[in-house]
């Protein structure tokens, strides 16, 4: 399997001034405890693998409630510091300004790489004859606020793209088109399992159908019999109208008939997010946030073994993050087993450094046999 990422270095992303971790492995677990930024390296990831698209940048802040939220009235109007939710990505919250030091990430693949940078700046509009818009860069102390539009600038490795604020705020996004410099496309697939991704079974209908009635479909199946082996199918039911929503049923061998997924309780809802978030990121990146949430430390060895055999069908990476001692005890039980290169990297924190200690396979075994502090 050829990597996605091998190195990734963070600047001034949330509360991470800069952090480099080297050697990801095909399946890295991170761990460290609360406010070491464990959670912040997934979202750069999630931002990396998009060039920070709206609807990644809209998801990172709606979960985390940075967001402007529902209430917010469409016609009202905002100022750059009241439309400028995204401040929470950048190191100290900083008020608007073209002068806030840039978010700066970086992966690396061998001897290639990949780069996102996001700052802010000052624009105005140009109307292009098909009805787009084109921003202009413009100093907003020559035009005044109500003549310049702020916005997010992003420049990746293939090019640059202005994101007006407005974006960002629920009521207008994807409301209005603005032409970019940058194709809106992922430098890779990267699927994201928050930790709380198998609460609603509705929320993964869209992964399910891209799946049905192909050979991940027993991918699936087979992951799900980790918890209760009289599993024979799954499938995803409803949603033929706007109000109906989609919910997962099982079939078993020790039920009369199929019923709902959620019956079977969080474990096996949370392994069902796992597997069918991670056969839908063939040749890319699978991102767990709090691998063991829900999962019983009985089952999560089997689980681990199930996210190194499907990775390694089908060419993916994976990150996952997690502060429980079951969930390192089984992953390094798992990863003892294959032969694919695990990586286990704990971050402690410094006052404002970030330090990442890198554990390999043979090194975690050590670790988890001696009880060295690997949290």
């Amino acid at each position: 399997m050829k990597l996605s990422l091998t190195d990734v270095e963070i600047l001034r992303f949330r509360a991470i001034k800069h952090v480099r971790l080297e050697g990801l492995g095909m399946v890295t677990l991170i761990t460290g405890r609360n406010n070491t930024g464990k959670s912040s390296v997934l979202e750069a990831l999630r931002l990396l693998s998009s060039y920070a698209a709206p609807s990644v940048i809209n998801s990172i802040l709606r979960f985390r409630e940075e967001d402007s939220g529902e209430m917010e009235d469409a016609a009202r109007p905002i100022d750059a510091d009241g439309l400028f939710q995204a401040s929470s990505l950048f190191l100290g919250f900083p008020p608007f300004s073209p002068k806030i030091e840039p978010i700066e990430i970086t992966g690396k693949n061998g001897q290639s790489s990949i780069r996102l940078q996001i700052g802010a700046g000052w624009f105005s509009d140009l109307r292009e004859p098909d009805g787009s818009r084109r921003l202009v860069p413009q100093e907003q102390e020559l035009f005044g606020e109500s003549e310049t539009t702020p916005a997010m600038v992003i420049e990746g490795s293939s090019g640059r793209r202005i994101m007006p604020l407005e974006l960002l705020r629920r009521s207008s996004y994807r409301n209005r088109l603005v032409r970019s410099e940058l194709i809106d496309e992922p430098s890779f697939p990267c699927m994201f399992v928050s930790p709380y991704g198998g609460e609603r079974t509705a929320t993964l209908g869209a992964l399910w159908d891209k799946i049905a009635l192909s050979d991940r479909e027993k991918d699936v199946v087979e992951a799900l019999q980790i918890i209760d082996p009289e599993i024979s199918a799954v499938s995803m039911v409803g949603g033929e109208s706007t109000r109906q929503i989609r919910t997962a049923i099982v079939r078993a061998s020790d039920k009369v008939r199929p019923v709902p997924l959620r019956s079977y309780g969080d474990g096996l809802n949370r392994l069902f997010g796992i597997v069918l978030s991670l056969v839908n990121a063939k040749d890319g990146l699978l991102l767990i946030d709090e691998f063991e949430n829900g999962m019983h430390h009985s089952i999560q060895t089997d689980t681990w073994r199930a996210v190194f055999k499907l990775s390694r069908k089908l060419g993916i990476q994976v990150v996952a993050t997690s502060h429980s001692w079951d969930a390192i005890e089984a992953f390094q039980k798992a990863a003892s087993e294959n032969v694919e290169e695990a990586v286990l990297i704990r971050l402690s924190r410094k006052g404002e450094d970030i330090i990442p200690t890198t554990f390999r396979k043979d090194e975690l075994s050590i670790a988890t046999r001696d009880g060295i502090e690997v949290r």
